[in-house]
């Protein structure tokens, strides 16, 4: 969507042009949450962050005049800022210990730093082959193995049928597998 379709059907319906925007950029504003989010915050909170981006979006958009620009690159600056708040007040949120606890804090072995590198190492790849195979099959196989998401919750998402849906995962999942063995990597 552009600044001048934005424009437009603003001052036609706020809430049409804000569901039309909200329509297009919800997998993009959700990828990015989600990525930053992850590791820190549960289902909810992401959630809550999309809601978050989306109404400062909302509130703070001043379209330009005679600009055709993509507003693309504004909401992904709002998502990522919004995102690493979140991701801050998270993390600080989870690392507060209280030391009169009765639940002893165990501190991992070097052993268990590897093991966990390594795999936070297999995860980041997944992550960005993931992506690589572009839309809407990286959508798909993140919404239905990150999110365990059926095909009929996905068809809600992306503008294809439950069964297309089925035929694009499997399809992607075989690109997926061929891609993580040229990496010489085993999940």
């Amino acid at each position: 969507m552009t600044q001048s379709d934005y424009r437009l059907l603003l001052a036609a319906d706020k809430i049409k042009a804000q569901r039309k925007l909200f329509d297009e950029y919800i997998n993009y504003v959700y990828t990015i949450a989600f990525n930053r989010l992850r590791s820190c915050g549960s289902r909810e909170d992401i959630d809550e962050c999309v809601s978050d981006i989306f109404a400062e979006v909302f509130s703070s958009y001043k379209p330009v005049a005679n600009s055709d620009a993509d507003m693309k690159g504004f909401i992904g600056t709002v998502a990522l800022r919004k995102s690493a708040a979140y991701y801050r007040r998270l993390s600080r949120d989870n690392t507060a210990l209280s030391l009169d606890s009765e639940t002893a804090v165990s501190i991992p072995s070097p052993d268990d730093i590897t093991v966990d590198s390594e795999l936070n190492e297999i995860r980041r790849i997944l992550l960005r082959l993931i992506y690589d195979l572009g839309e809407p099959d990286s959508t798909i196989i993140i919404q239905k193995y990150y999110y365990g998401r059926t095909s009929r919750e996905i068809a809600q998402i992306v503008p294809l049928s439950p069964s297309m849906i089925r035929v694009r995962s499997s399809r992607a999942l075989k690109k997926l597998r061929r891609l993580l063995e040229d990496k010489d990597i085993t999940i």
